[in-house]
């Protein structure tokens, strides 16, 4: 076996394990959504107490929401945890626009601190785990690219986010790479909008026409599913960039 096939079944096993990230993260997003159907009534009341209370808070509201994506992501909390939230408090269009903004922060947040405070201590980390040492070799390959491939599958965002301070990227091309996160962002926060919906409808404080219910529910079902198309894509791509440096060695 050459170096760069054992670099390539490195790279392929956290890619593979990202399948699992994705099913894990679909999985608790239809949770929330049949927890907040059974609920009914409690959920959407609840929820619109919050919604009160951030609403008197005003542009505080959003400021403190950000500032904990950004704290809590970068101890690697799920973002998913904060996409449904957000879904659920703010809306489909606000909450990722509060989410993208607060995960492109943290994403910001990690990069200095592995590149000002903890490079050393990641260095060191690659060097015992061959399997993210492979994907930062791969990143200084190929650049903007596979950045942005990675940031298309559900590989923990935090961990590459340090894993490529701490080493030699630029933070232009980091920054620009990091918006391939936005398709996954976008389906978790709509999870958390239907759980609302669902909620409201199912403890009959809101009224909607089932033709609306229908077409939100349909929306969700087929960014579910464009989104696991577009991970597909983007773990073949990982692989056949891996097959092109195997094939030039």
């Amino acid at each position: 076996m050459t170096a760069t096939d054992s670099e390539s079944n490195a790279i392929a096993t956290p890619a593979a394990r990202s399948r699992w990230r994705l099913i894990a993260k679909i999985v608790f997003g239809v949770a929330v959504v049949g927890v907040a159907t059974w609920l009914g009534r409690d959920f959407a009341h609840h929820l619109q107490d919050i919604e009160d209370w951030i609403a008197r808070q005003g542009a505080w509201g959003y400021v403190a929401f950000i500032l904990a994506v950004v704290v809590c992501t970068s101890i690697f909390v799920p973002d998913t945890l904060f996409a449904v939230i957000a879904g659920a408090l703010f809306g489909l269009f606000w909450g990722t626009v509060l989410v993208v903004a607060g995960s492109l922060l943290a994403a910001t947040l990690d990069f200095v601190l592995g590149r000002l405070i903890f490079q050393q201590a990641v260095l060191g980390w690659l060097a015992r785990n061959p399997r993210f040492a492979a994907i930062e070799r791969a990143v200084h390959r190929e650049g903007f690219r596979f950045q942005f491939l990675l940031r298309l599958t559900p590989i923990n965002p935090v961990t590459i986010s340090y894993i490529l301070g701490a080493t030699k990227t630029r933070y232009p091309t980091f920054i620009l790479a990091c918006l391939g996160m936005i398709p996954s962002l976008f389906v978790e926060v709509y999870f958390g909008y239907v759980a609302k919906h669902v909620a409201k409808i199912s403890g009959q404080t809101s009224e909607h026409s089932r033709l609306h219910s229908a077409f939100t529910i349909a929306g969700l079902v087929l960014c579910v599913a464009l989104l696991v198309y577009v991970v597909r894509l983007a773990r073949k791509a990982l692989a056949e960039s891996e097959n092109v440096e195997a094939a030039v060695a």
